[in-house]
């Protein structure tokens, strides 16, 4: 396996460290032919894109538009120029968890730009192919997420062409979790709520964590130039999309002061709001039933599990199922529904 390249934008700007990440190709699923399994273009060109190392130049200098941004005292002219490399299909999976959304609210306004730079650098090596590629890459940590990104390359199929296809389905890059974990928790519920509470937190710490890494957010928070600026941008932007407010980074008892400056504290505050765990444990399923806005990341997610991602199968389960045999099948659902270590790549192919 070729180790995949710890990537720039992930490092200095989401501290996603991909160490251990490599472009982990965990399944290439090929379409059904008439004749069978066969190798064709798509299948051909997701091998190709996977082996094949490519270099991505991009620079950060949207985040000045941020309102939040307090750029660094001192900058030169290649402050915000960033250079990646790493294979095809490894860089548009971190153009898709770079890109990610809350509904609507984006975590990092240049993550159209990285994804850009990823198609340009992605269609240059495809020049001279004999057929037209496009490229989706979709990470969702649970089906129908609210947290979800993606990042295309390359143009859509035209409606009435005849399209190959071939799925992959590679690392996000975040520590993943097994489904005996997920059941585990949701089984030390005292009731179904508190069991979708306890996987939501789980989900929440694992986002949190993949693009917050600890040891590297603390080193960048206690640093000084466009490191920290991109850090304590990075996390004010997660925060407003969570309905998390952070007191003034200048405020000394702030986690994301350099003198106060504390990752830990800074990443539970994400996850469980302007409460902590025990709280937001104790009160789900009153605040679930009243009209306050969900506050941290935990808590969006167990309110969009409940009502919109998995509402239609849990209602499904309850129209069938009575009493434990219902919460039972509800607790596997939520084990095959999380994924937050994996992202799929589609190929599609079609000729001229």
């Amino acid at each position: 396996m070729n180790e995949r390249a710890v990537s720039t934008v992930l490092d200095v700007a989401l501290a996603l460290l991909l160490v251990s990440a490599s472009v982990l190709v965990l399944g290439l699923y090929l379409q059904d032919s008439d004749d069978g399994l066969e190798e064709t273009d798509a299948d051909r060109t997701a091998e190709t894109l996977a082996a094949t190392t490519i270099s991505v130049q991009y620079d950060l200098s949207a985040v000045e538009e941020g309102d939040q941004f307090v750029p660094p005292e001192k900058t030169s002219a290649n402050t915000y120029d960033r250079t990646e490399y790493g294979p095809a299909t490894g860089l548009l999976a971190d153009a898709a968890v770079t890109n990610a959304r809350v509904d609507d609210d984006r975590l990092l306004t240049y993550g159209d730009e990285y994804e850009d730079a990823v198609d340009a650098s992605i269609g240059s090596t495809l020049v001279g192919s004999n057929h037209h590629v496009y490229a989706v890459a979709v990470w969702e940590p649970y089906e129908n997420a609210t947290v979800r990104g993606e990042a295309t390359a390359g143009q859509r199929s035209p409606p009435d062409e005849d399209v190959g296809s071939a799925t992959l389905t590679v690392s996000s890059g975040m520590t993943d979790l097994e489904e005996e974990t997920i059941r585990e928790a949701y089984e030390n519920g005292d009731d179904r709520e508190e069991g979708i509470a306890l996987v939501s937190e789980l989900i929440a710490e694992r986002i949190v964590d993949g693009y917050f890494d600890h040891e590297a957010s603390q080193h960048a928070l206690e640093s000084q130039g466009i490191d920290r600026s991109l850090k304590v941008y990075h996390y004010q932007q997660t925060a407003a999309a969570t309905n998390v407010e952070f007191d003034d980074p200048d405020d000394g008892e702030s986690p994301l002061s350099r003198t106060g400056a504390n990752a830990t504290a800074a990443n539970e505050r994400l996850v469980y709001g302007d409460e902590d765990r025990n709280v937001f444990l104790e009160d789900f399923w009153e605040w679930l039933i009243g009209d306050d806005e969900a506050n941290g990341l935990a808590a969006l997610i167990a309110e969009d599990i409940t009502e919109e991602a998995l509402a239609d199968e849990i209602d499904a389960i309850d129209e069938e199922y009575d009493g434990d045999a219902a919460n039972e099948r509800v607790g596997e659902l939520l084990a095959e529904s999380v994924s937050v270590g994996e992202l799929t790549i589609t190929i599609q192919t079609w000729d001229s």
